[in-house]
């Protein structure tokens, strides 16, 4: 079994995902999904919390080991970037999609040196636009994004072409197509609910639900 498939498996034993095709859920920007991950979840898990870490930590020191500092995307990446940072010996900041509004209305928090090489944690990615801002942030602030590094991947066409454009690659433990197959395997989601999950996939933006359609969560 490949890593994208153990991980796979692991957030679906600790009921990460939820699948309500029929009522789905509203994403912070904006879109309705039949899916949603709630990766706070592996946190609260001893084990998966610490496979988690050292995944993403193999990952980083294997494909960019000459980087400076590790990055959190803010703020639900912040306690994965810090376990990160803590396991492979290096700085630490975390970084919002925007300025903040109130106090020293910063974007970066902690420290970040000028000309750093810098490699992003993120939790979950989707349409990559919170990643976008981010990488913009670290680059105005004089340094270099060497990659990014997530949990998982929707796999979005729109995400891909907007790493693309800033040359920034992308790195996953796992990712919708594994999650999807992983659950087919272990009989998690029927047969109906894949066909809509694919469905939504191919067309999130302009995807909307069936009355008809039940509703399901994950065993």
């Amino acid at each position: 079994m490949n890593i994208e498939s153990i991980t796979a498996r692991k957030l679906l034993q600790m009921k990460a995902f939820y699948v309500q095709v029929a009522h789905p859920f509203k994403w912070a920007n904006g879109w309705k999904s039949p899916i949603y991950l709630d990766d706070r979840k592996i946190l609260s898990f001893a084990q998966a919390r610490a496979f988690i870490k050292l995944e993403l930590s193999r990952l980083v020191a294997e494909h960019f080991p000459d980087i400076d500092i590790v990055a959190g995307l803010a703020p639900s990446a912040i306690a994965h970037g810090v376990l990160v940072a803590e396991q492979l010996g290096l700085p630490f900041v975390y970084v919002h999609p925007t300025p903040k509004d109130h106090g020293m209305e910063n974007q970066i928090e902690g420290e970040l040196r000028p000309r750093q090489k810098v490699v992003i944690i993120d939790n979950q990615v989707n349409s990559g636009i919170n990643l976008s801002n981010v990488i913009e942030a670290i680059r105005n602030n004089g340094c270099t994004v060497e990659g990014v590094v997530t949990i998982f991947d929707y796999q979005f066409s729109i995400a891909q072409k907007r790493l693309s454009v800033a040359g920034v690659p992308l790195l996953s433990l796992t990712n919708f197509e594994a999650i999807l197959n992983q659950a087919q395997e272990d009989k998690l989601y029927t047969p109906e609910d894949i066909a809509i999950l694919r469905e939504w996939h191919r067309s999130p933006t302009k995807w909307k639900p069936s009355c008809q359609k039940p509703s399901t969560k994950v065993k």
